[in-house]
């Protein structure tokens, strides 16, 4: 999942601006959408800019109880910046054998780590990945340390304006 529309109006630096207007009300629908298609993910990975953690905070807050999703959070900082290889060791580190799990990141490097984790129906996959924008990859196993990602297949993208 890429992060929702930042802020560019304030002062902040790239790092930390936050979302803005459009950015909250995308996280609002992807939310209710993605509550159609995924389980309640097991495991977080994102980035720690601050509009990655506000789209994080703002899609997945609803869906635990008792202010529990911190509990399932991984700031990774290789995805502001880092490299793919570190972040697939990252998502086998902390995403074997759990069922569904979540990355949230920016451009280009989500569209690069995309490709690398997929194997079927990459056409699925849009050339520039839009903010709020969420790419569903299945595996036929769930022990990434072990299958090393190459099952992946493409099963769906959802984006906000898909809804609207």
């Amino acid at each position: 999942m890429r992060h929702a529309k930042s802020d560019w109006n304030s002062y902040e630096s790239d790092f930390n601006r936050g979302l803005n207007n459009r950015g909250y009300k995308n996280c609002q629908i992807i939310s209710h959408e993605l509550k159609k298609l995924i389980n309640i993910p097991g495991k977080f990975l994102v980035s720690p800019a601050k509009r990655a953690q506000l789209t994080f905070e703002e899609i997945f807050f609803s869906w635990f109880k008792d202010n529990q999703l911190s509990n399932f959070l991984e700031i990774e900082d290789e995805l502001y910046g880092g490299s793919i290889k570190k972040i697939i060791e990252s998502m086998k580190r902390n995403f074997s054998g759990i069922e569904t799990c979540v990355v949230i990141g920016h451009n280009p490097i989500l569209n690069e780590l995309l490709h690398n984790i997929s194997s079927f129906n990459k056409n699925l996959i849009p050339n520039n990945l839009v903010t709020c924008g969420c790419i569903k990859i299945n595996y036929k196993n769930y022990f990434y340390d072990q299958n090393n990602f190459i099952d992946g297949s493409v099963s769906e993208y959802i984006y906000p304006k898909k809804f609207t």
